[in-house]
């Protein structure tokens, strides 16, 4: 590991062995702090780590999203990790959906606000986003590996951060009371492993993903760079791509990209 990364007698201490998981979590390293573990697991899947580890941080000084976005997370508030996985090439495009899909499901077991999905990869409450994830793939002597870097705002108060204060939740605002970032922590584990692991669950996952989008049937505009596509969104594909029909009836498949809902 670098040396900005301290291991932690930790809060989640402990959960490697609280659960029967066949992948997810057999190994995890708890960090009081850390640039990002996003390149911390990188680092290790390089160094041929078996998939399954999890990397996890009260404080990244580094960490990030999609589009080069920083995350904002206060120390000791909220869940910040990543997982290494080494699917087959034909499931790698598909490694995204699965943070999405297990947060979601996993705080619909924490509150009782209806929780969502946006294209590509924010989870949503209340028109607010609470957790979003940035998926980075790579490749080394075993095969392709993918690192699944998710922050899920768990007792952040955002009106705090101006940056993020008109489009962040966390469960303590959705609920007015703290959440225990463990027992959080231990179903999310379960969630994700549960896809992961199951080749049923693995064959479900678009259509359980696409199930919660609140972009599809809406007429929205895609931003990738300095191009934007303006559309309907009519669906997904087989592996998450948005189907976005333009003004002239061409279907575009689209990877990536920043939406903004036209109403």
């Amino acid at each position: 590991m670098s040396n900005q990364m301290n291991e932690s007698t930790h809060e989640f201490e402990g959960l490697e062995s609280v659960d029967d998981r066949s992948v997810v979590g057999r190994r995890i390293i708890w960090l009081k702090e850390t640039l990002s573990t996003n390149d911390d697991v990188r680092q290790e899947a390089e160094a041929e780590e078996p998939e399954g580890l999890v990397i996890v941080a009260d404080l990244q000084n580094a960490g990030r999203g999609r589009m080069s976005r920083t995350w904002t997370s206060p120390p000791g508030m909220d869940i910040l990790f990543s997982v290494l996985l080494r699917p087959g090439a034909a499931d790698l495009p598909k490694m995204p959906l699965i943070s999405g899909l297990a947060v979601a499901r996993t705080l619909d077991a924490f509150t009782d606000t209806p929780i969502t999905l946006k294209w590509p990869n924010d989870v949503r409450a209340a028109d607010r986003k609470i957790s979003g994830s940035l998926v980075e793939s790579g490749s080394s002597d075993t095969g392709y590996y993918a690192v699944l870097g998710t922050g899920v705002n768990i007792n952040q108060d955002a009106s705090g951060h101006p940056e993020i204060a008109e489009i962040a939740t966390s469960l303590r605002t959705l609920n007015g009371i703290s959440v225990s970032r463990r027992d959080v922590m231990r179903k999310l584990l379960l969630e994700m492993d549960n896809i992961y692991s199951s080749p049923e669950n693995m064959a479900t996952l678009v259509v359980d993903w696409s199930a919660r989008l609140e972009t599809i049937g809406q007429e929205i505009d895609v931003r990738w760079g300095d191009e934007v596509i303006h559309g309907l969104a009519e669906g997904v594909d087989g592996t998450g791509r948005l189907l976005l029909r333009d003004d002239n009836g061409e279907v575009h498949r689209l990877e990536a990209g920043e939406v903004t809902t036209n109403v």
